[in-house]
């Protein structure tokens, strides 16, 4: 007798401090508020943000957890809960443990790349937001996306 693999999908419920869920994420300064609790974190977690039509939350994912200055991922990673519950587009965001919220040239390259994978499945990213100790650097915001 075969075996066979089924994909199962279970939610875990995160209560966080803030009256903002159910609302749009309409910019950067929403994301950063709602996901600050990264900027605590000590190693650098990658998280994707599926968001409906409407641009309100749907969920969201912890797609990888890196070290002090990196995380590793495919873009496949990125977007397979967006693909999954059916999402029209995603807003990506991760941490840097060392406080600072620039973008390295990988963070730019990857985005563009996320973007590129989206535009062929039908998913819209709508921004990159890197948080950091005390501000948070949006890519669209900035152009380098």
């Amino acid at each position: 007798m075969a075996i066979l693999r089924e994909i199962s999908v279970n939610y875990i419920f995160t209560e966080i401090d803030c009256d903002l869920t159910g609302k749009k994420m309409t910019s950067p300064e929403l994301v950063y508020k709602v996901f600050n609790f990264l900027k605590f974190e000590a190693k650098e977690r990658f998280i994707v943000i599926n968001l409906n039509n409407q641009h309100g939350i749907m969920n969201y994912e912890v797609v990888a957890i890196g070290t002090v200055n990196s995380v590793q991922l495919r873009p496949v990673e990125v977007l397979r809960t967006a693909v999954i519950i059916n999402a029209p587009c995603v807003v990506l965001a991760h941490n840097h443990p060392s406080g600072g919220c620039s973008p390295s040239t990988a963070d730019i390259a990857f985005t563009n790349k996320v973007i590129e994978c989206g535009k062929l499945l039908g998913i819209e990213v709508l921004d990159h937001v890197i948080i950091g100790e005390s501000d948070f650097y949006s890519l669209k915001q900035n152009g380098d996306m």
